[in-house]
C-alpha cells in the first residue's frame, strides 16, 4: 500500500520539481568527480607514456654484468614487450680514419616507447621510425660522418666486422640529456655483437633490458624480480631521473590530484547544502500525513525509497553526463595534443558510484532523521520543527564525509588535512565577519526607503542562512582562485626552466689545445657560448669512509633502509673552479681560497645533493675516477639554478685537483639555422670535438608542459562550471522565502526598481566579502602547497586580494540576480499562487 503511495508522491514531487535540488546535486558530484577523475587518469596516463619515452620503456633494468636469460624471459610470461641493449665502446675504421665510437646495440623490439630519429643522407629532411638497424648495418651520429669522411652506402669497419652505413642517426628517445658520447654514436644490430669480437670476456660493457607494459604487470613483475637484483643493478623508471623533467612529472601529478579533491569538495558542499534544503522543505507534508495517521514507519519507507530512486537516476544520469563530457574534453585536449590519449580505467566510474551513494547517505542521513521526528502539531503551528534546520550533528557528519573522501581520492594524509584545514578556517572566518557585518548593519544609519537599507535589513533578517551561504560562495570562490594561482605558478615556473636564451647546444670532448681555436671560431662567427669548463667523470664511492647505500627504485616508492646512508644513481660529471659560476649561490660555508697552497682538495657541493647524501661541511667525500681513488672536504654548499640549461655541476672541486685526473673540455652554445654550415667545418676540422643538439630534448619538455598547460585549463573549466552550480543550489533553496519578501514588499509600496537594487546590492556584499576571506585564506595555504607538496619556494600574492573580492561580488551578483530575476518580473498574483 505504501509503495503506491511512495511512487505517487514521487512521481508529483518530480513533476512539481521538489526533487531537482537533491537530483542536480547528486548529479553535480557524479559528474564532476568523473569527468575529473577520468581527464586526468587519462592526462596523467598520456603525460607517464610521453615521459617514458625518454627512457624507450616504461621501466628499464641495467647492469655492469650480463643479465640472466631466465629474467628477460620471466618478463614475457608477466605480459610486458621487452627489449635488449648493450653498451660499449670500440674502434670504428673508414678512409683512413680510425676513431673510437660509443656502440648500442639494440634488439628489433627497440625502442618500446618514442622513435629513432634518422636522416636518410646529411642533407636529408629527419624523420622518425621505430626499431633498429637490420643486421649487417648500421647507424651513425652525423659528427662520426665527419670524422671518417663517410656518406650513406659506405663500409665501415667497427671491430672485427665490416657493416654498411645505412642511415645518418640524429636522435634516440633514450639518448643522454650531457654525455661524453656526444657525436660518436653508433646503433647497432643486437645479433651483430659477435661479428664485431668486441665484446670479450673483461671487456668493459653495460647492459640493459627495457619492459613496456600496464603498470600492475610491471609492478608484479617487480615484486618477483626484486631479490634477485644484485648490488650493481638498478630497477629504473622516468620517475628515477634525476632530472627537471621527472620533478615536472611529479609536480603535475600532484597538481591533477589537486584538481580531482577540488571538484570532490565543491560536490560535496553542493549536495549537503541541497539535501538540507530538501529535508526542510518536506515539514509541512510529513506533518500532513502523521494529522492523516500515517505512522513512523510508513513516512521513513516513502523517504527512503524516494532518496533511493532520486540517487539511481540521479547517479546514472551524472555517469552519462560525466563520460559525454570527458569525451568531449579528452578530444579536444588530444586534437591539442596531436596525440591520442590512453583510455580510463574503470577506477572514475567505480568512485563515481561510490561518492554518489555516500553523499546521498551520509549528507541526507541526518536530515531525514530529523523529518522524521517533524510533530503533527506543525499543520497549526509552523514554528515547531524549525529549531531541527541547524544541526550540529549534521555539519559533523558532513565535514567527517567530505574529509574521508578527500583522503581516500588522494590517498595522501597531509594534501587533505592542508585544503580540508584551510576550508575550515575559512568556515570560522566567515562566521565571525558574518555575525560582525550583520549585526552592525543596524548601526549605519542609512536612510530609509533605499536600496542599500534595504540590502543590509535583508542581509539581518536572514543571518544564519547568509552565514551559510558565504561558507558555500566562498569555497567555490576559493577553490577557483586557488587553482587559477597554482596554475600561473606552476607553468611559469616551468617555461621559466627553459629561458628564452638557453644554450641548445653543448659541445664536448674538446681537448686543451683545441679550446683557443674553437673560441676564435665563435668569435668570427658571432656565436654566443659558455666558458670552456674541464670536465670528467667520478662515482662517488663513499662518505668519511662509509660506503653508500645500493640504488633503490623511487618508480617503485621505494625508499632506503635506515641503516643505509643515501647514494645517487649516476656518475656526476665533475670539475674545478677558481671563482664561482654565474647562477650559483654559496648558502653554508664559504668558497675556495684561491691563495691556499695546501695540497688537500676542496669540494663545493650541490646543496639538492647535501640532503640527499647526508653532508655536512668538513665530510670527505671519496671519489672513484676508473680505478683512480681520491678524497675531497667539503667546505662549502651552493644554490644551482638548472632551469637555464648553462654549464651547472653537483660538485666542484678546487682549483689544485688540476692535473690530477685527464680531462677535456666542455662549453655550450646557442646555435640558430644559419650557423649549420659553420658548424659542420668546424666538426671536419676538429673531428673529436663532439656536439650534442638538445634541442628536441627542449622541444619534448616544452611538449609535456603544454599538454600539462591544456589539461589545467580543461579541469579549471570543469571546476568553474562547478562551482556556478554550487552557487546556483544555494540561490535555489532562497527562491521561496525571496517569493515571499517581493510580495510584502510590494503589498507595501515598494517599487520595482528598489527591489531590483537591493537584491543586487545583497549579492554583491555577500559575493565581495565571500572574495576577500577566499582570497585571503587562498593565499596563505597557497604558499603552504607550494612549499610541501611542489617543493618551490612560496609566494604571496597580493594581486589576488584586490582580484578575490571582485571577482567574487562579480561572479555571485551575476549568477544570484539572474537566478532571481524571473521572480522579480512576476506579477504579485503569479506569485502568491506559486506560493499557495
Amino acid at each position: 500500500m505504501w509503495i503506491k503511495l511512495a511512487f505517487k508522491l514521487f512521481a508529483r514531487e518530480f513533476r512539481r520539481g521538489e526533487l531537482s535540488i537533491i537530483f542536480a546535486a547528486i548529479a553535480l558530484a557524479v559528474l564532476t568527480v568523473f569527468s575529473l577523475s577520468s581527464v586526468t587518469q587519462r592526462i596523467g596516463l598520456n603525460i607517464e607514456q610521453k615521459t617514458s619515452d625518454f627512457i624507450a620503456a616504461d621501466r628499464r633494468l641495467s647492469s655492469n654484468h650480463p643479465i640472466e636469460p631466465h629474467i628477460l624471459a620471466k618478463g614475457a610470461e608477466f605480459g610486458l614487450e621487452t627489449a635488449k641493449m648493450l653498451f660499449f665502446d670500440s674502434m670504428l675504421f673508414a678512409n683512413e680514419e680510425l676513431i673510437l665510437g660509443s656502440i648500442k646495440a639494440v634488439s628489433p623490439e627497440y625502442p618500446l616507447r618514442g622513435e629513432v630519429t634518422l636522416k636518410d643522407n646529411l642533407n636529408g629532411v629527419p624523420y622518425e621510425v621505430r626499431g633498429g638497424p637490420k643486421k649487417g648495418n648500421v647507424w651513425l651520429s652525423e659528427g662520426l660522418f665527419y670524422s671518417l669522411g663517410l656518406k650513406v652506402g659506405d663500409q665501415v669497419e667497427l671491430g672485427a666486422g665490416n657493416f654498411t652505413v645505412s642511415k645518418v642517426l640524429v636522435n634516440e628517445p633514450d639518448a643522454p640529456f650531457f654525455s661524453l658520447a656526444g657525436n660518436r654514436r653508433v646503433l647497432l644490430s643486437y645479433d651483430d655483437i659477435a661479428a664485431t669480437q668486441a665484446v670479450q670476456p673483461g671487456s668493459r660493457v653495460f647492459h640493459r633490458l627495457l619492459f613496456a607494459g600496464q603498470e600492475q604487470q610491471l609492478s608484479d613483475y617487480y615484486a618477483w624480480l626484486k631479490p634477485q637484483l644484485k648490488a650493481n643493478q638498478s630497477w629504473q623508471g622516468i620517475k628515477d631521473r634525476q632530472s627537471p623533467l621527472g620533478n615536472n612529472l611529479a609536480r603535475a601529478e600532484r597538481f591533477l590530484l589537486l584538481a580531482g579533491l577540488f571538484g570532490i569538495m565543491l560536490a560535496a558542499v553542493a549536495m549537503a547544502v541541497s539535501a538540507k534544503r530538501y529535508c526542510e522543505r518536506q515539514y509541512d507534508p510529513v506533518a500532513m500525513m502523521k494529522t492523516l495517521g500515517g505512522s513512523r514507519q510508513v513516512i521513513r519507507n516513502i523517504y527512503l525509497l524516494h532518496l533511493s530512486l532520486v540517487t539511481g537516476f540521479s547517479i546514472l544520469v551524472g555517469l552519462l553526463l560525466g563520460f559525454v563530457l570527458q569525451h568531449i574534453g579528452a578530444a579536444y585536449l588530444a586534437k591539442f595534443m596531436g596525440t591520442e590519449l590512453p583510455v580510463a580505467g574503470v577506477r572514475p566510474w567505480l568512485l563515481s558510484v561510490f561518492i554518489g551513494i555516500v553523499c546521498a547517505l551520509m549528507f541526507s542521513l541526518k536530515p531525514l532523521l530529523d523529518l522524521f521526528d517533524i510533530p503533527p502539531l506543525r499543520v497549526l503551528r509552523r514554528s515547531l520543527g524549525d529549531k531541527l534546520a541547524l544541526s550540529r550533528i549534521h555539519i559533523g557528519l558532513s565535514l567527517l564525509t567530505i574529509f574521508l573522501l578527500m583522503w581516500m581520492f588522494s590517498e595522501q594524509l597531509l594534501t587533505t588535512l592542508i585544503l580540508f584545514g584551510s576550508t575550515l578556517l575559512v568556515i570560522a572566518v566567515l562566521f565571525g565577519i558574518s555575525r560582525l557585518v550583520f549585526s552592525a548593519g543596524r548601526k549605519l544609519g542609512l536612510s530609509p526607503g533605499s536600496s542599500w537599507s534595504l540590502a543590509i535589513a535583508t542581509l539581518q533578517k536572514r543571518a544564519n542562512a547568509n552565514a551559510v551561504q558565504l561558507i558555500s560562495f566562498a569555497l567555490a570562490i576559493k577553490l577557483m582562485l586557488f587553482l587559477v594561482v597554482l596554475k600561473n605558478d606552476m607553468i611559469s615556473d616551468w617555461q621559466t626552466q627553459v629561458p628564452a636564451d638557453a644554450p641548445n647546444m653543448f659541445l664536448i670532448n674538446i681537448g686543451q689545445s683545441e679550446v683557443q681555436p674553437l673560441d676564435d671560431f665563435f668569435e668570427q662567427n658571432s656565436i654566443t657560448h659558455e666558458a670552456f669548463f674541464p670536465v670528467f667523470n667520478a662515482r662517488v664511492d663513499a662518505v668519511n669512509g662509509e660506503e653508500l647505500a645500493r640504488r633503490i627504485s623511487r618508480q617503485e616508492g621505494e625508499e632506503k633502509a635506515d641503516s643505509e646512508r643515501e647514494g645517487v644513481n649516476r656518475e656526476p660529471n665533475l670539475t674545478w673552479l677558481t671563482e664561482l659560476p654565474e647562477g650559483n649561490e654559496i648558502t653554508q660555508g664559504k668558497w675556495f681560497d684561491n691563495n691556499s697552497q695546501s695540497d688537500r682538495i676542496e669540494v663545493s657541493v650541490f646543496d639538492g645533493w647535501q640532503e640527499r647524501l647526508d653532508l655536512e661541511l668538513g665530510d670527505e667525500i671519496s671519489f672513484l675516477v676508473n680505478e683512480q681513488r681520491f678524497d675531497a672536504v667539503v667546505t662549502s654548499f651552493r644554490s644551482v639554478d638548472w632551469g637555464t640549461l648553462k654549464p651547472n655541476f653537483v660538485m666542484i672541486l678546487s682549483p689544485n685537483m688540476a692535473g690530477k685526473v685527464p680531462v677535456t673540455y666542455f662549453s655550450a652554445a646557442k646555435l640558430d639555422n644559419s650557423h649549420t654550415k659553420a658548424i659542420s667545418s668546424l666538426l671536419q676540422r676538429y673531428p673529436t670535438i663532439s656536439m650534442i643538439d638538445i634541442k628536441s630534448r627542449l622541444e619534448q619538455a616544452q611538449s609535456i608542459i603544454a599538454q600539462v598547460s591544456l589539461a589545467i585549463g580543461f579541469v579549471l573549466a570543469i571546476v568553474l562550471i562547478s562551482g556556478a552550480l554550487v552557487l546556483v543550489s544555494q540561490v535555489q533553496a532562497s527562491l521561496a522565502e525571496r517569493m515571499q519578501e517581493v510580495v510584502i514588499l510590494r503589498t507595501l509600496g515598494a517599487r520595482g526598481r528598489l527591489i531590483k537594487l537591493a537584491t543586487l546590492y545583497e549579492f554583491l556584499l555577500l559575493g565581495a566579502i565571500a572574495g576577500l576571506v577566499a582570497a585571503l585564506v587562498s593565499d596563505v595555504t597557497l604558499l603552504v602547497i607550494q612549499q610541501q607538496l611542489f617543493d618551490v619556494d612560496g609566494k604571496m600574492h597580493p594581486y589576488v586580494w584586490v582580484l578575490g573580492p571582485a571577482v567574487g561580488a562579480g561572479f555571485v551578483a551575476l549568477i544570484g540576480y539572474f537566478m532571481v530575476s524571473n521572480t522579480m518580473r512576476q506579477n504579485t498574483q503569479g506569485l502568491l499562487r506559486k506560493l499557495g
